[in-house]
């Protein structure tokens, strides 16, 4: 029985900038005039499912098809492992396959190679169109007032509504922690976020990630405005903070609250942008219990709070503030009012505010701990400049292999145009490569930052510039400019009760 060619066609919804079936088939006709026609209308390329292509693949395993002649390889699969599946029974069949519109005709190497890279990019595109969609789909869920996913806020749990959508479900016993948390931090004998959380606790409340509340939870609460009722004051607010708004001004009335998504940056607290541009705010279909100028409030209270805690972040921890932690609860250590020998002591978060650490440091010498780390600091200096000699030796090396594994993508490139190796092959050999490739330059750029970074941060800081020219002796720095030290080198500083035991993490 001689074998026929085969014309296959496929569109997953009528768009005026894509071929129609008529369309594709008739460009396809030009190549072939006499063809079996598969068509698919309705039916999208991310999987095989599709009756057309069904009947197309018994026919070629059936030995009926010679030649299948597509419009574009994308109408067979956007899928690479679904593509090469069908290629793979195509191949056993001695089955070849033409694109009228892309450089892929089988019957020759080179077009069998071309259509092994027309199939990768298939695959990156519906990648791209499936995170399009699912961008558009989480706004538009968003627009219409429903949750738009991810984990409940505190006071809430996940559900479904009545249509079947997600939605958040109150919680009675946690809502009223809700109006506690902003009852005592926007009061009139308003506490700290510690005193509200210490209360929180004491009441038996739990919040959801957490075994007990801490300032930063009830912080996290207090800024969230799904518990808030979304009016005009609300509104008013928001608008200062240059947020996208999903929901016209006319809909905010009191009704609802409101919810924001997207993208952070900085800081992920609230409170710590300058603008909110990168995210947007919509209105949601359950009510607001908080009033909108009672939110306010707090938001104004954590802000003034915030800027005071920055202008005395030194304390008399000085240069050391905020990279203490506790290795048993890992809360910040923080010193408090002196002793009766006059020097500070330390304590952490976790045992005096949350009693859920029961590590001491109250016999440490908060001034041996800082000769300890300087001394520590010392010799992170003395090693840079043979930390760069090292990366740049390092980096040398590295240049060296990347130009080997540029050379041999060239030579794969060249042999997937002159060989009988399989796109597939040849594509995985490349992907191979280009991993290795990646490695190099990611690890050639880390050490890149780590022989230069401390170099120009200390050469252009107007502070301690003329201290690097001449070498860095730590402990003749000024308070100033060894703030600036720590904050550069020091992650944190992981105390144990003994002096002699503390572990630096360091930034380079």
């Amino acid at each position: 029985m001689k074998r026929q060619n085969a014309i296959y066609a496929r569109q997953s919804i009528d768009k005026k900038e894509s071929l129609s079936i008529e369309g594709q088939i008739e460009k396809c006709r030009e190549k072939v005039p006499k063809a079996i026609i598969y068509e698919d209308k309705g039916y999208s390329g991310k999987n095989t499912e599709r009756p057309a292509l069904q009947k197309l693949i018994q026919d070629i395993k059936s030995d009926k098809i010679e030649l299948v002649v597509v419009y574009k390889i994308d109408r067979i699969s956007r899928s690479i492992k679904d593509f090469y599946d069908l290629w793979e029974v195509m191949q056993n069949h001695k089955c070849n396959i033409v694109s009228v519109t892309e450089p892929v005709d089988t019957t020759n190497p080179f077009g069998e190679s071309a259509m092994g890279m027309l199939a990768i990019f298939a695959e990156m595109e519906r990648k791209n169109i499936q995170k399009r969609v699912k961008d558009n789909s989480y706004y538009r869920t968003a627009q219409t007032g429903n949750w738009a996913g991810g984990p409940a806020p505190f006071g809430f749990k996940n559900g479904r509504n009545e249509y079947n959508k997600p939605t958040l479900i109150p919680i009675d016993k946690e809502i009223e922690a809700v109006c506690a948390a902003f009852a005592l931090y926007g009061g009139v004998d308003s506490c700290t976020l510690g005193e509200v959380a210490r209360w929180l606790n004491d009441k038996g409340y739990k919040p959801h990630k957490r075994d007990v509340f801490d300032s930063v939870t009830v912080s996290k609460i207090l800024q969230n405005p799904i518990y808030v009722e979304a009016d005009q004051t609300l509104y008013a607010y928001f608008k200062t903070r240059k947020i996208n708004f999903l929901n016209d001004e006319v809909q905010w009335d009191g009704t609802r609250s409101a919810h924001v998504i997207g993208k952070k940056v900085g800081n992920v607290n609230i409170r710590k942008y300058t603008t909110m541009k990168e995210q947007s705010i919509y209105l949601t279909n359950f009510e607001g219990f908080i009033p909108s100028i009672a939110y306010i409030n707090v938001q104004n209270r954590l802000a003034r709070n915030e800027q005071f805690a920055r202008a005395n972040a030194g304390g008399v921890l000085e240069e050391l503030s905020g990279k203490l932690k506790c290795s048993c609860c890992g809360y910040a250590i923080k010193s408090y009012s002196k002793s009766t020998n006059g020097r500070p002591y330390l304590d952490c978060y976790g045992n005096r505010s949350l009693h859920t650490c029961k590590e001491k440091y109250n016999k440490i010498d908060f001034y041996d701990l800082q000769v300890a780390v300087g001394k520590e600091i010392q010799k992170q200096l003395d090693n840079m400049e043979e930390l760069r000699y090292k990366k740049a030796i390092e980096n040398a090396e590295i240049e060296e292999q990347m130009e080997v594994i540029k050379a041999d993508i060239d030579k794969l490139i060249e042999l997937s145009l002159h060989s009988e190796l399989t796109a597939e092959a040849v594509a995985s050999a490349i992907e191979k490569k280009q991993t290795e490739l990646n490695q190099l330059e990611l690890k050639h750029q880390m050490n890149k930052t780590a022989a230069n970074v401390t170099k120009a941060y200390f050469s252009s800081n107007i502070n301690i510039r003329e201290e690097f020219e001449r070498g860095i002796v730590y402990e003749d720095l000024r308070e100033d400019q060894k703030r600036e030290v720590v904050s550069l080198l020091i992650d944190k500083i992981k105390l144990t009760n003994d002096i002699n035991n503390f572990e630096i993490i360091w930034n380079i």
